[in-house]
């Protein structure tokens, strides 16, 4: 026994003109003894695969013949030819008819020019919403993972396999480059005429959102090219306005290490901020070389600190030892009778910005520890090679050091807790950590950046952006002026 269900589609157009569609779907019985209750994932699919093919055909037609209207005279365009085109979509492939209409032959006399309207809705033979949902999976998780999500959920073709997800993934990407890049641009040339000004706003007390921060740090991925090293560097950053508690604003990433590249990619991701060329600008990092060009590229005031979680980590490792030291009660102790308290003492002074100190502090401390080295104890060793270390350290970032704590009682930021999310969620989680892929740089960069703009919120809007605003299908050149204009 069995119910067969028909589902009609009934659509109406702007000139009154009714469309209809039928589906019908076959339920037997004996399915409800094996618990398939109600419509089923493929009885969805192919509800939605009529439904989407009657209205994409619809608007096909219909911005087809809106095209065809010649704006200047208001008169139909000649027919070129008639041929046909498969879009893709998130709910099945849909074949529409394909016309191409000729230019206006009295408004552009001497000129032959076809063009097909259906290409400027849909270059890609793709929808943008099915080129945004392909890429967001493909920047999530593995290619052929996503390309399985997709069959599972969505009636698309077979062909759709993770070569495909991976292709338009890397081509939103480039398309996601291209358009930071044009901006990059334009908020470089908006600095370089305020190079010297500062920020025209109040200063208010206690004011944090006169602040932008940069927290930035870098992600190693592995290589795929034989010929280069092992793994490259990708440069992760946040930048955002303000200080704990509020919001941690704009990812960005980029595989150039050039010291331009980074300050064009931070302005760029500042500016959205509300950064005007001419505000105070902090930029924390871990001491890196390669991240200790941004300050000095960036406009004044920048200033650079160094991230105090690195330097605490340092110090954790030296208090460890120090107290299992002194818990011990053995020669040592004795020997070494305030070795606790001088390493607390040297995290003190580096908290409050008191760098000389500290180092002072340090060098007589190693001074001692490499005097009590003979006696064979290999604390002893261990804590002499963590303190050259972290003496190093300090010596090599004495200018990023500043007043932590003072920082930290006015609620500024201290930490590139940010970035070191950012690196988790989106370079960890994807290409390191649990992924054991490998990557070129090209393939790392573009997918990186259609990972970062979905975060950012901006994936859809800036993929539709060039859908706003169609490219005229005459050049300026040839088109013709009113006769009353080209008098005057």
């Amino acid at each position: 026994m069995a119910v067969e269900w028909t589902i009609t589609i009934e659509g109406k157009n702007e000139f009154g003109d009714v469309c209809r569609k039928a589906v019908r779907i076959d339920k037997s019985w004996e399915r409800l003894f094996d618990g398939d209750l109600g419509l089923s994932i493929e009885d969805g699919k192919t509800i939605m695969t009529a439904l989407q093919s009657a209205v994409v055909n619809h608007e096909a037609e219909t911005y087809a013949l809106f095209r065809r209207v010649c704006p200047d005279c208001h008169t139909f365009r000649p027919v070129k030819d008639y041929t046909t085109r498969q879009i893709r979509t998130v709910f099945g492939t849909v074949e529409v008819r394909n016309p191409r209409w000729m230019i206006c032959r009295d408004c552009y006399p001497g000129m032959v020019v076809a063009f097909a309207p259906l290409k400027e809705i849909c270059p890609d033979r793709a929808t943008s919403e099915l080129m945004e949902l392909t890429a967001r999976l493909g920047s999530m998780m593995p290619y052929r993972q996503a390309a399985n999500v997709l069959a599972d959920f969505l009636p698309i073709e077979p062909t759709e396999t993770h070569a495909t997800v991976r292709k338009r993934t890397i081509r939103i990407g480039e398309r996601l480059d291209d358009q930071s890049a044009e901006e990059e641009r334009r908020a470089r040339m908006a600095t370089e005429v305020t190079e010297e000004r500062r920020q025209f706003e109040m200063q208010l007390p206690g004011d944090r959102r006169k602040e932008f921060v940069i927290s930035i740090d870098t992600a190693h991925v592995r290589s795929a090219d034989l010929n280069s090293a092992r793994n490259f560097e990708l440069v992760v950053a946040r930048c955002g306005r303000g200080g704990r508690g509020e919001p941690g604003g704009r990812y960005f990433v980029t595989s150039s290490t050039d010291q331009t590249a980074i300050r064009d990619r931070a302005l760029h991701a500042l500016q959205q901020e509300g950064y005007c060329g001419f505000g105070h600008v902090t930029v924390i990092s871990d001491g890196a070389e390669i991240l200790k060009r941004l300050p000095r590229a960036m406009p004044k005031p920048t200033a650079h600190i160094i991230d105090w979680f690195h330097i605490a980590m340092k110090i954790q490792p030296m208090q460890q030892i120090a107290d299992h030291m002194a818990r011990s009660r053995s020669g040592l102790s004795e020997a070494l009778p305030t070795i606790n308290r001088d390493i607390r003492a040297v995290k003190w002074r580096l908290w409050h910005g008191r760098v000389d100190r500290a180092i002072r502090n340090l060098e007589q401390l190693l001074a001692r520890l490499k005097a009590s080295q003979g006696d064979g104890e290999f604390s002893v060793a261990r804590l002499h090679s963590l303190g050259s270390q972290l003496l190093t350290y300090v010596r090599s970032n004495r200018g990023a050091i500043v007043n932590y704590g003072k920082r930290y009682r006015a609620g500024l930021r201290v930490a590139t807790t940010l970035a070191e999310s950012a690196v988790n969620s989106l370079v960890g989680k994807r290409m390191v950590k649990k992924q054991q892929m490998r990557w070129s740089l090209h393939g790392a960069h573009m997918l990186m950046q259609v990972r970062t703009a979905d975060l950012n919120g901006e994936l859809r809007d800036r993929l539709r952006e060039p859908f706003r605003q169609p490219e005229p299908n005459v050049p300026p050149l040839f088109k013709p002026k009113p006769p009353l204009l080209r008098a005057a």
